[in-house]
């Protein structure tokens, strides 16, 4: 699989060359995860999955308009009067691909997942923003040649907060990731950076780096930067 990061920093105010456009890959010219800007759509994707609907992983939040798209959007769930937008829970085959969404922790106003997607024995996991993946998921993340994840915060334990009702929500921390992932692979990406990286990109890749070791290979994205598996 080729892997082509179109977008890779969050919700933030502050940009720097290379970490300017919101969330968004695009797998073999043909998968689109995420759409943090419209004009990842001028890629010609054959479809979309989306991780969550927030406007820097789903463009057309902010603007509600443009919400009837020219190719199959699959989601965690519906958004406004947009036609084409399916709700998948469930694995399923498109464009000669096998998708499974996996559920994930993140957010109490919208439902969230990740999609583990595979291909003639390559298998790789997108999960957009998390706190965790219920463990009844983890037989799904065995073997995985790749996981492209998060790096909202570095901090151990990120930034999560209890519901008046106990739900969490927030984003965990690079080393808890690098702790969950770890057993399923020995090869992350990240993206989706914080102001903690993007105010300081060398700096923030030698923090990353030092989390890790010889058994497994942090790599760091950056827009436009691709990848091979």
């Amino acid at each position: 699989m080729r892997i082509k990061i179109l977008g890779a920093i969050g919700q933030i105010k502050v940009n720097n060359p290379g970490y300017r456009k919101h969330s968004g890959i695009l797998i073999d010219s043909k998968i689109l995860c995420d759409m943090g800007e419209k004009e990842y759509l001028l890629n010609a994707p054959s479809f979309v999955l989306l991780t969550h609907l927030h406007p820097d992983h789903a463009y057309f939040i902010k603007e509600k308009k443009d919400l009837n798209f020219p190719i199959p959007v699959f989601a965690p769930e519906t958004w406004g009067e947009s036609k084409n937008i399916r709700v998948v829970s469930a694995p399923f085959i498109q464009s000669g691909y096998k998708i499974t969404p996996i559920p994930t922790i993140h957010s109490i106003n919208v439902k969230s997942q990740g999609y583990l997607i595979e291909r003639k024995n390559k298998r790789l996991l997108y999960t957009g923003d998390m706190i965790s993946i219920p463990e009844t998921y983890h037989h799904y993340l065995k073997g995985l040649d790749v996981v492209i994840t998060e790096a909202s915060h570095l901090r151990r334990g990120g930034i999560v907060r209890k519901n008046i009702d106990g739900r969490l929500f927030g984003h965990t921390g690079v080393p808890d990731l690098i702790y969950l992932f770890r057993k399923y692979t020995n090869h992350l990406i990240f993206m989706h950076f914080g102001a903690w990286f993007v105010k300081d990109p060398s700096a923030g890749k030698e923090k990353i780096a030092a989390l890790g070791d010889d058994s497994i290979r942090l790599d760091v994205a950056a827009d436009g930067k691709e990848f091979v598996i």
